[in-house]
């Protein structure tokens, strides 16, 4: 491995500097990797969206089977990134050349098995397709990769998995948002999932861009474990140390070389100089024998100074620390041994108190999700203690207190439309209808509601007798306003449904 090929930097980085640099290089060398991505992915995904999508009927299984396969489509990106790092691109016809010990090789079987739900599978991954290892040798790499930074890849899994949630559900709240209000009042999210009320052709535009966001950010999330795994090799292996040793004994070379060529050119010119002036060197000669004859005279004036033969001595006062003695232990040996496995034996007691605690802690955190968790479900949120408003007395016109109510509503309806008024009776139902929505099943009404409002209200608080409402506001604009005939026997119908939503007599509190 040529470590000075490297297109990233070796220096000592955490984790999250080693993810941050993986989706950066992931981007730099966007082209090369989704091309070799898509141009694998796309076709495997046209044919699984043809067979069981199209095919059987099943878009949601379809993108499913394309979610399960992601561990193989990821063996393509690693290949490319492993190419990258050294400088080298990855044409299409080298990523196919490359599929077969892609796919048979390098463990895929147990990728799409037991290892499908590792949180950590991105930092395993380079190590099944660059290493080769099999066996007990890959079980125990593994476990050296990811001992200091299988934190960071479980964490990154759950990051990238709520950024493709975030991808769909922005998708569809954008959707929306571009839908009319008029024609989203009867809406309910929770219809989407019913697959008995959704038709089968809206299940593509349902699950589909799911399957887009992980075709996009899927090769960003391989790029993070992969840097991960050269920031794991080059805390084992000390590459950043090796290779700045490499470029220290390359200056080193280069130096060397550079001082003999001086050296070799300083040789030369100074062997020129001898060769053309005999004079100088001979002048040079007679200066050392006159030094050599003067020394002994210059030492004997620099000996005969007052700083030459003398002796001093110099005392100094210092501390000098005593060494600590040892206390000589009279302890019996079995006396120390008991006190030993005391000692082991409260830290053991004490490590389980702790974990008791901690797990009672944690099972007091949950109760208390629990319990507030029941409360939201039971109140909608948690209940305030102010008093609900009472209901207004009239609305829309109609005075809906029950005291102004007969007994039996459907009842006193059909006597009206027996005695031929339809209007009565259809006003009689919208009265009654509205005072049991008001007192019964607390829809808040306000008194300065019109017919439209209350129905708007009706959807929103009791939605499961709306279908009921609107039929009979319906039928009472339409006799009312626009002097439409309604027949006894449609009026009939709703006196027996009126029956069916609200049943029972009034009660004259």
């Amino acid at each position: 491995m040529d470590l000075e090929r490297l297109a990233v930097a070796l220096r000592p980085r955490n984790s999250w500097e080693a993810l941050d640099l993986g989706v950066r290089f992931a981007i730099q060398n966007g082209r090369a990797l989704y091309a070799s991505w898509l141009a694998v992915c796309l076709p495997v995904a046209l044919l699984v969206f043809l067979t069981i999508g199209y095919g059987m009927e099943e878009p949601a299984w379809a993108v499913m089977v394309l979610w399960w396969l992601k561990p193989a489509f990821d063996r393509i990106a690693v290949h490319v990134l492993s190419r990258a790092v050294f400088g080298e691109s990855t044409s299409i016809s080298e990523t196919f050349a490359s599929l077969p010990r892609l796919l048979f090789k390098t463990g895929l079987l147990r990728n799409l098995s037991i290892g499908r739900f590792s949180f950590s599978r991105s930092i395993r991954l380079p190590v099944d397709v660059l290493e080769g290892l099999n066996g007990r040798a890959a079980r125990q790499r593994k476990a050296l990769i990811a001992r200091r930074i299988s934190g960071a890849a479980n964490w990154q899994t759950l990051a990238w998995l709520h950024l493709e949630t975030i991808f769909w559900l922005g998708f569809w709240v954008l959707l929306l948002m571009l839908v009319p209000h008029e024609l989203l009042q009867d809406f309910q999210f929770s219809t989407l999932f019913d697959g008995d009320k959704v038709p089968k052709w809206f299940h593509w535009p349902l699950y589909t861009p799911l399957w887009l966001a992980s075709v996009l950010l899927e090769p960003l999330y391989v790029a993070g474990g992969f840097m991960l795994y050269i920031k794991r090799r080059t805390d084992l292996e000390a590459w950043d140390v090796e290779l700045q040793f490499r470029r220290l004994a390359h200056a080193h070379a280069r130096s060397v070389a550079e001082t003999a060529v001086r050296v070799v050119c300083i040789v030369c010119l100074f062997g020129m100089t001898m060769g053309v002036s005999p004079p100088a060197q001979a002048t040079a000669a007679e200066a050392r024998e006159h030094a050599c004859a003067r020394a002994p005279e210059v030492l004997e004036k620099v000996l005969a100074q007052p700083e030459f033969g003398q002796d001093k001595t110099d005392f100094k006062l210092k501390w000098r620390p005593q060494a600590k003695k040892q206390p000589s232990s009279t302890t019996p040996e079995w006396l120390r041994g008991w006190l030993d496995a005391l000692g082991n034996g409260l830290e053991v007691l004490g490590n389980l108190f702790a974990l008791i605690g901690r797990v009672g802690g944690w099972f007091l955190i949950a109760t208390v999700v629990v319990l507030l968790i029941a409360l939201v479900a039971k109140f909608g949120w948690l209940p305030a203690p102010a008093r609900r408003p009472p209901p207004p007395s009239a609305l829309a016109g109609f005075d809906i207190r029950p005291q102004s109510l007969p007994e039996d509503i459907p009842e006193a309806a059909r006597s009206l439309l027996h005695a031929g008024d339809v209007r009565g009776a259809l006003s009689l139902l919208f009265r009654g209808a509205l005072s049991r929505l008001a007192h019964q099943e607390h829809v808040p009404f306000l008194r300065g509601d019109t017919e439209g409002d209350c129905l708007t209200r009706v959807r929103a608080h009791a939605p499961e007798k709306s279908a009921f409402m609107a039929r009979l506001l319906g039928c009472w604009q339409g006799l009312a306003y626009a002097h439409q005939a309604i027949g006894g026997s449609e009026v009939e119908t709703i006196c027996h449904e009126w029956g069916l939503n609200f049943g029972g007599r009034t009660r004259h509190d």
